[in-house]
C-alpha cells in the first residue's frame, strides 16, 4: 500500500477511461486517498494517434473531490499527464461546461462501483 504525497497526481483506470486527480491527503491509514478530480480522459475513441480528441478531454477542477481506496490509484509520470493538461483552457465559468464535467464524472464513478463489484477480492 503506497502513501501518496500531496499535490501529487496519481489517476483511477476504468476500461477506456483515466480519472487523473491531485492529492489532497491521504488518511493516517493509508488506506484512502482524498483527491480532487482535474481530467477525464475517455480514449475509447482515439485514432491511430495516443492523444483522444479534444472532445473526449473533460475539465473536472471545478467538481466534487473524492476519497477513494489509495490502492485503485496508480501513480502518473508528468508526460503521461501534461499532454492533456496543457490542452486545458484557462478556467472561464461555464455552467454547460461544468454539468457536462459532473455527469462524466458520475458516469465513471458509477463505472468503477460496478467494476468493483464484478472483480471478487482476492
Amino acid at each position: 500500500m503506497s502513501k501518496f504525497i500531496n499535490s501529487q497526481i496519481v489517476c483511477l483506470d476504468c476500461h477506456n477511461k483515466s480519472l487523473y486527480c491531485e492529492v489532497i491527503e491521504t488518511t493516517k491509514d493509508g488506506f484512502n486517498s482524498w483527491v480532487r478530480p482535474v481530467i477525464l480522459v475517455d480514449l475509447q475513441n482515439k485514432d491511430n494517434n495516443y492523444y483522444p480528441p479534444k472532445s473526449d478531454v473533460y475539465d473536472l477542477r471545478f467538481t466534487s473531490d473524492l476519497l477513494w481506496k489509495t490502492e485503485d490509484f496508480r501513480v502518473v509520470l508528468d508526460t503521461e499527464y501534461i499532454e492533456f493538461f496543457v490542452n486545458l483552457q484557462e478556467f472561464e465559468f461555464d455552467e454547460d461546461k461544468l454539468i457536462i464535467g459532473k455527469q462524466q464524472l458520475r458516469i465513471f464513478i458509477q463505472e468503477m462501483i460496478l467494476q468493483k463489484k464484478l472483480i471478487p477480492d482476492t
